[in-house]
Protein backbone atom coordinates (compact mmCIF):
# COMPACT_ATOMS: atom_id res chain seq x y z
CA UNK A 1 0.00 0.00 0.00
CA UNK A 2 1.41 3.59 -1.09
CA UNK A 3 1.86 6.24 1.47
CA UNK A 4 -0.54 8.23 -0.35
CA UNK A 5 -2.76 5.26 -0.01
CA UNK A 6 -2.76 5.35 3.47
CA UNK A 7 -3.05 8.70 3.65
CA UNK A 8 -6.18 8.67 1.94
CA UNK A 9 -8.01 6.47 4.55
CA UNK A 10 -6.02 7.69 7.41
CA UNK A 11 -8.20 11.05 6.70
CA UNK A 12 -11.45 8.58 5.73
CA UNK A 13 -11.23 7.33 9.03
CA UNK A 14 -11.08 10.64 10.96
CA UNK A 15 -13.61 12.28 9.17
CA UNK A 16 -16.03 9.34 9.68
CA UNK A 17 -15.15 9.33 13.59
CA UNK A 18 -15.44 13.18 14.44
CA UNK A 19 -18.85 12.94 12.14
CA UNK A 20 -19.84 10.16 14.40
CA UNK A 21 -18.94 12.46 17.33
CA UNK A 22 -20.67 15.42 16.19
CA UNK A 23 -23.77 13.03 15.51
CA UNK A 24 -23.61 12.24 19.12
CA UNK A 25 -23.68 15.48 20.23
CA UNK A 26 -26.63 16.33 18.26
CA UNK A 27 -28.13 13.51 19.12
CA UNK A 28 -27.86 14.53 22.59
CA UNK A 29 -29.06 17.80 22.93
CA UNK A 30 -31.95 16.63 20.38
CA UNK A 31 -33.05 14.44 22.96
CA UNK A 32 -33.18 16.89 25.84
CA UNK A 33 -34.84 19.43 23.50
CA UNK A 34 -37.88 16.93 22.22
CA UNK A 35 -38.67 16.18 26.35
CA UNK A 36 -40.66 19.51 27.05
CA UNK A 37 -42.01 19.23 23.36
CA UNK A 38 -43.29 15.51 23.68
CA UNK A 39 -44.59 16.15 26.57
CA UNK A 40 -46.23 19.10 25.45
CA UNK A 41 -47.72 16.50 22.84
CA UNK A 42 -48.98 14.19 25.47
CA UNK A 43 -47.00 11.81 24.09
CA UNK A 44 -44.58 11.21 26.92
CA UNK A 45 -44.92 11.55 30.81
CA UNK A 46 -43.15 15.00 32.71
CA UNK A 47 -40.98 12.62 34.90
CA UNK A 48 -40.17 10.52 31.66
CA UNK A 49 -38.94 13.79 29.82
CA UNK A 50 -37.24 15.16 32.96
CA UNK A 51 -35.20 12.35 34.17
CA UNK A 52 -35.70 9.30 31.65
CA UNK A 53 -34.68 11.08 28.67
CA UNK A 54 -31.80 13.42 30.20
CA UNK A 55 -30.51 10.46 31.39
CA UNK A 56 -30.25 9.11 28.27
CA UNK A 57 -28.73 12.47 26.49
CA UNK A 58 -26.18 12.64 29.52
CA UNK A 59 -24.51 9.05 28.18
CA UNK A 60 -25.24 9.69 24.79
CA UNK A 61 -23.16 12.98 25.30
CA UNK A 62 -20.63 11.53 27.27
CA UNK A 63 -20.24 8.96 24.27
CA UNK A 64 -19.31 12.15 22.19
CA UNK A 65 -16.65 13.66 24.38
CA UNK A 66 -15.30 9.72 24.12
CA UNK A 67 -15.18 9.77 20.39
CA UNK A 68 -14.11 13.54 20.25
CA UNK A 69 -11.51 12.22 22.11
CA UNK A 70 -10.64 9.38 19.60
CA UNK A 71 -10.77 11.88 16.96
CA UNK A 72 -8.51 14.26 18.85
CA UNK A 73 -5.82 11.91 18.83
CA UNK A 74 -5.80 10.99 15.66
CA UNK A 75 -6.00 14.16 14.00
CA UNK A 76 -2.61 15.13 16.43
CA UNK A 77 -1.19 11.65 14.97
CA UNK A 78 -1.86 12.55 11.80
CA UNK A 79 -0.89 16.29 12.08
CA UNK A 80 -4.20 17.36 10.86
CA UNK A 81 -4.84 20.14 12.96
CA UNK A 82 -8.14 21.40 11.72
CA UNK A 83 -9.60 17.61 13.04
CA UNK A 84 -7.95 18.70 16.32
CA UNK A 85 -9.65 21.50 16.68
CA UNK A 86 -12.72 20.34 16.03
CA UNK A 87 -12.09 17.24 18.60
CA UNK A 88 -11.20 19.67 21.06
CA UNK A 89 -14.70 21.46 20.16
CA UNK A 90 -16.47 18.65 20.47
CA UNK A 91 -15.57 17.70 23.88
CA UNK A 92 -15.84 20.78 25.16
CA UNK A 93 -19.58 21.35 24.38
CA UNK A 94 -20.46 17.73 25.04
CA UNK A 95 -18.37 17.51 28.57
CA UNK A 96 -20.37 20.71 29.50
CA UNK A 97 -23.48 19.10 28.41
CA UNK A 98 -22.95 15.63 30.04
CA UNK A 99 -21.40 17.18 33.22
CA UNK A 100 -24.53 19.59 33.61
CA UNK A 101 -26.80 16.76 33.18
CA UNK A 102 -24.64 14.57 35.79
CA UNK A 103 -24.84 17.41 38.44
CA UNK A 104 -28.80 17.30 37.48
CA UNK A 105 -28.63 13.57 38.27
CA UNK A 106 -26.70 13.99 41.64
CA UNK A 107 -28.76 16.98 42.61
CA UNK A 108 -32.22 14.73 42.31
CA UNK A 109 -30.16 12.21 45.06
CA UNK A 110 -29.75 15.32 47.53
CA UNK A 111 -32.74 17.49 47.20
CA UNK A 112 -36.09 16.76 49.46
CA UNK A 113 -38.41 15.55 47.62
CA UNK A 114 -40.53 18.10 48.18
CA UNK A 115 -43.18 20.40 46.52
CA UNK A 116 -44.00 23.32 49.29
CA UNK A 117 -41.69 25.71 50.61
CA UNK A 118 -41.74 28.70 52.52
CA UNK A 119 -40.02 31.15 55.25
CA UNK A 120 -42.22 30.25 58.34
CA UNK A 121 -43.84 26.56 58.45
CA UNK A 122 -44.89 27.27 62.20
CA UNK A 123 -47.40 29.99 60.78
CA UNK A 124 -47.50 29.44 57.24
CA UNK A 125 -48.13 31.93 54.92
CA UNK A 126 -52.19 31.44 53.46
CA UNK A 127 -53.52 31.25 49.96
CA UNK A 128 -56.76 33.38 49.43
CA UNK A 129 -59.73 31.54 48.76
CA UNK A 130 -59.81 32.57 44.97
CA UNK A 131 -56.27 31.27 44.82
CA UNK A 132 -56.99 27.80 46.20
CA UNK A 133 -60.34 27.71 43.89
CA UNK A 134 -57.74 28.22 41.16
CA UNK A 135 -55.40 25.49 41.72
CA UNK A 136 -58.77 23.68 42.55
CA UNK A 137 -60.28 23.95 38.75
CA UNK A 138 -56.48 23.68 36.91
CA UNK A 139 -56.37 20.11 39.02
CA UNK A 140 -54.08 21.20 41.30
CA UNK A 141 -53.19 19.40 44.66
CA UNK A 142 -53.93 20.39 47.35
CA UNK A 143 -52.20 22.84 49.90
CA UNK A 144 -51.50 21.02 53.21
CA UNK A 145 -49.55 23.01 55.97
CA UNK A 146 -48.64 19.28 57.35
CA UNK A 147 -47.71 17.67 54.14
CA UNK A 148 -45.04 14.85 54.32
CA UNK A 149 -42.86 12.99 52.48
CA UNK A 150 -44.15 10.14 51.30
CA UNK A 151 -42.68 6.99 51.63
CA UNK A 152 -40.18 5.91 49.14
CA UNK A 153 -37.98 8.76 49.32
CA UNK A 154 -35.35 7.26 51.58
CA UNK A 155 -33.95 9.26 54.86
CA UNK A 156 -36.53 12.07 53.64
CA UNK A 157 -39.48 9.87 54.19
CA UNK A 158 -42.14 10.67 56.50
CA UNK A 159 -40.39 14.03 57.04
CA UNK A 160 -42.99 16.88 57.25
CA UNK A 161 -41.62 19.26 54.56
CA UNK A 162 -41.23 21.51 57.30
CA UNK A 163 -38.83 19.46 59.04
CA UNK A 164 -37.22 18.57 55.17
CA UNK A 165 -36.78 21.91 54.07
CA UNK A 166 -34.78 22.75 57.06
CA UNK A 167 -32.79 20.13 56.56
CA UNK A 168 -31.38 21.54 53.60
CA UNK A 169 -32.63 24.89 52.72
CA UNK A 170 -31.20 26.83 56.38
CA UNK A 171 -30.80 29.97 54.34
CA UNK A 172 -34.96 30.82 53.76
CA UNK A 173 -35.72 33.29 56.26
CA UNK A 174 -38.29 35.85 56.38
CA UNK A 175 -37.14 39.48 55.19
CA UNK A 176 -37.61 42.52 57.35
CA UNK A 177 -37.55 45.70 56.27
CA UNK A 178 -38.09 49.45 57.61
CA UNK A 179 -40.72 50.15 55.28
CA UNK A 180 -44.34 49.82 56.21
CA UNK A 181 -46.42 47.32 55.28
CA UNK A 182 -48.38 48.65 52.22
CA UNK A 183 -45.05 50.09 50.72
CA UNK A 184 -43.37 46.70 51.78
CA UNK A 185 -46.40 44.69 49.69
CA UNK A 186 -46.09 47.04 46.50
CA UNK A 187 -42.88 46.24 46.38
CA UNK A 188 -43.13 42.60 46.49
CA UNK A 189 -45.44 43.24 43.51
CA UNK A 190 -43.03 45.47 41.59
CA UNK A 191 -40.42 42.59 42.30
CA UNK A 192 -42.60 39.78 40.81
CA UNK A 193 -43.49 41.44 37.86
CA UNK A 194 -40.09 42.09 36.94
CA UNK A 195 -39.25 38.03 37.65
CA UNK A 196 -41.71 37.58 35.10
CA UNK A 197 -44.54 36.52 37.11
CA UNK A 198 -48.35 37.07 36.84
CA UNK A 199 -49.39 39.50 39.07
CA UNK A 200 -52.88 37.66 40.54
CA UNK A 201 -53.57 40.31 43.83
CA UNK A 202 -51.68 43.06 45.05
CA UNK A 203 -53.52 44.63 48.16
CA UNK A 204 -50.97 46.70 50.19
CA UNK A 205 -54.14 46.87 53.29
CA UNK A 206 -54.26 43.74 53.90
CA UNK A 207 -50.00 42.94 52.98
CA UNK A 208 -50.98 40.53 50.41
CA UNK A 209 -49.82 39.66 47.32
CA UNK A 210 -49.90 36.33 45.20
CA UNK A 211 -48.51 35.65 42.29
CA UNK A 212 -48.25 32.74 39.41
CA UNK A 213 -45.02 31.26 37.49
CA UNK A 214 -45.04 29.04 34.43
CA UNK A 215 -41.19 27.10 33.99
CA UNK A 216 -40.40 27.67 30.68
CA UNK A 217 -39.95 24.05 29.70
CA UNK A 218 -42.20 21.88 31.21
CA UNK A 219 -44.49 24.43 32.24
CA UNK A 220 -44.63 23.16 35.71
CA UNK A 221 -46.60 25.93 37.70
CA UNK A 222 -46.22 27.54 41.06
CA UNK A 223 -48.18 29.49 43.18
CA UNK A 224 -46.43 32.09 45.09
CA UNK A 225 -48.22 34.16 48.22
CA UNK A 226 -46.23 37.09 50.17
CA UNK A 227 -47.65 38.03 53.82
CA UNK A 228 -46.46 41.52 54.93
CA UNK A 229 -46.88 42.06 58.64
CA UNK A 230 -45.96 44.94 61.34
CA UNK A 231 -42.81 44.95 62.80
CA UNK A 232 -41.80 47.08 64.99
CA UNK A 233 -41.70 50.53 63.14
CA UNK A 234 -41.24 48.71 59.67
CA UNK A 235 -42.97 44.91 58.30
CA UNK A 236 -41.46 41.22 57.95
CA UNK A 237 -42.43 39.70 54.58
CA UNK A 238 -42.74 36.15 54.44
CA UNK A 239 -43.75 34.34 51.08
CA UNK A 240 -44.59 30.91 49.98
CA UNK A 241 -44.23 28.78 46.71
CA UNK A 242 -46.32 25.72 46.18
CA UNK A 243 -46.51 23.75 42.85
CA UNK A 244 -49.72 22.44 41.71
CA UNK A 245 -48.11 19.22 41.04
CA UNK A 246 -47.13 16.40 42.92
CA UNK A 247 -43.47 16.45 40.99
CA UNK A 248 -40.62 16.83 43.38
CA UNK A 249 -39.69 20.61 42.39
CA UNK A 250 -35.42 19.99 42.06
CA UNK A 251 -34.88 23.25 44.29
CA UNK A 252 -37.35 25.34 42.21
CA UNK A 253 -39.76 26.55 45.17
CA UNK A 254 -36.73 27.36 47.05
CA UNK A 255 -35.24 29.48 44.09
CA UNK A 256 -38.44 31.05 43.68
CA UNK A 257 -38.30 32.53 47.75
CA UNK A 258 -35.17 33.43 48.15
CA UNK A 259 -35.01 34.77 44.49
CA UNK A 260 -38.02 37.24 45.55
CA UNK A 261 -36.87 38.04 48.64
CA UNK A 262 -33.59 39.56 47.06
CA UNK A 263 -35.64 41.16 44.57
CA UNK A 264 -38.03 42.96 47.27
CA UNK A 265 -35.07 43.89 49.42
CA UNK A 266 -33.24 45.32 46.23
CA UNK A 267 -36.72 46.98 45.25
CA UNK A 268 -36.64 48.80 48.94
CA UNK A 269 -33.22 49.47 49.68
Amino acid sequence: MSEATGERRGKSWRVRVLALGVLLFVVGILLIVSGPALFRMGLIDRDFGRFSMTNVAMYVLLAAVIVGLIGLIMSVAGRVHRGAIVGILLMMAAGMGSGTLYAQSKMKEQLPPINDVQTDWTLPVAFTEKALREREHAGSIRVRDDAVVPEGNGDWSGLSFAEAQSRFYIDIEPLKVKQAPPEATLAAANAARRMGWDVMLESPPEGMMEAVYHTPWYDLVYDIAVRVTPDGTGSRIDVRSTSRTNDRDMGEGATQVKQLIDEIALELR
